[in-house]
């Protein structure tokens, strides 16, 4: 009887050789203890294109959506910007400033002592720069005011550094949009700092995470932006600046030139005056009897 124990028992549990069935190999087929752990399974072309998905980076249009109204008026700053840069780019050059023609017939002018018809020449050419800052000097010549040359200078000087101070005045714009810009993309990264902090404790979960990302990409977008055109306007700023100091210091040469000349005798006095020396010829001298006549007489 004890020896058909040991048999029964076999016969009830099977194969006493069988390995235990893994919880692995149970989940695979179907079968075994439900609660136990799935197989893994290796990542998929279609899991792979959703990751890339998700971590792809935004459009230009995702990124002006996050915050439209500061990143709109960003973006009409560096629209200003450009068209400040081309309308600079084309009035503030040689030609504009201090034109070949206009100095030769202004100079040729001042040389013959016409001072009125160089004034009206200058009144003529209002658009140039040299033009305003010598007009003032040929109309006081015109009235007959005499001026030495250093009170002339000064007049030059105070005119056209009241003149420059206008044109430096006008592409100080372009500076000031480079400064205006990022401070407007430090504004949209507060406000969307502001959007995270106080939306956290409303919502939690995955609004939480939703407002999380919001208030996030606006903070980044406006950055992006305002140090974007901030950088740009800064360009512009400097190219406008190293042409206007080249066009300013050819100005100044030519009208200290036309000034040089105004110190200067007229063309034709100098011409008749050396005419006359050449004609004139010297007295003869007395010979001695005539002295000798002479002081008898006396």
């Amino acid at each position: 009887m004890m020896m058909l124990l040991p048999a029964l028992a076999i016969a009830q549990s099977g194969s006493p050789l069988a390995p235990p069935t893994s919880p692995l190999t149970a989940s695979e087929g179907g079968g075994g203890n439900p609660s136990a752990p799935a197989a893994f399974k290796p990542p998929t072309a279609a899991d792979g294109e959703a990751g890339g998905e998700a971590g792809r980076l935004p459009t230009f249009q995702e990124l002006f959506l996050f915050d439209p109204y500061i990143n709109g008026t960003i973006l009409a700053l560096s629209a200003l910007a450009t068209i400040l840069f081309v309308y600079f780019l084309l009035s503030i050059n040689s030609r504009s400033f201090v034109p070949g023609s206009f100095v030769d017939e202004v100079t040729r002018l001042v040389i013959r002592r016409r001072f009125e018809q160089a004034a009206d020449v200058c009144r003529s050419h209002r658009r140039v720069f040299a033009a305003g800052v010598i007009q003032r000097v040929l109309e006081s010549e015109a009235r007959g005011v005499k001026r030495d040359h250093g009170s002339t200078l000064e007049m030059i000087e105070t005119e056209g550094r009241r003149r420059a101070d206008l044109i430096w005045n006008r592409i100080s714009y372009l500076a000031d949009i480079s400064n205006v810009a990022p401070m407007l993309g430090l504004l949209g990264t507060v406000i969307g700092l502001l959007y995270v902090f106080f939306g956290l404790e409303t919502q939690s979960g995955n609004f939480a995470s939703k407002v999380l990302s919001q208030g996030v990409g606006r903070a980044m977008s406006t950055t992006m932006f305002g140090l974007g055109v901030g950088i740009v306007s800064l360009v512009y700023y400097s190219i406008i600046k190293s042409r206007t100091t080249r066009a300013l210091a050819e100005a100044e040469a030519a009208v200290h030139s036309i000034a040089d000349h105004l110190q200067q005798p007229a063309e034709g006095a100098t011409v008749e005056a050396s005419t006359a020396d050449e004609d004139s010829e010297p007295a003869p001298l007395p010979s001695k009897s005539g002295r000798r006549a002479a002081d008898r007489k006396a």
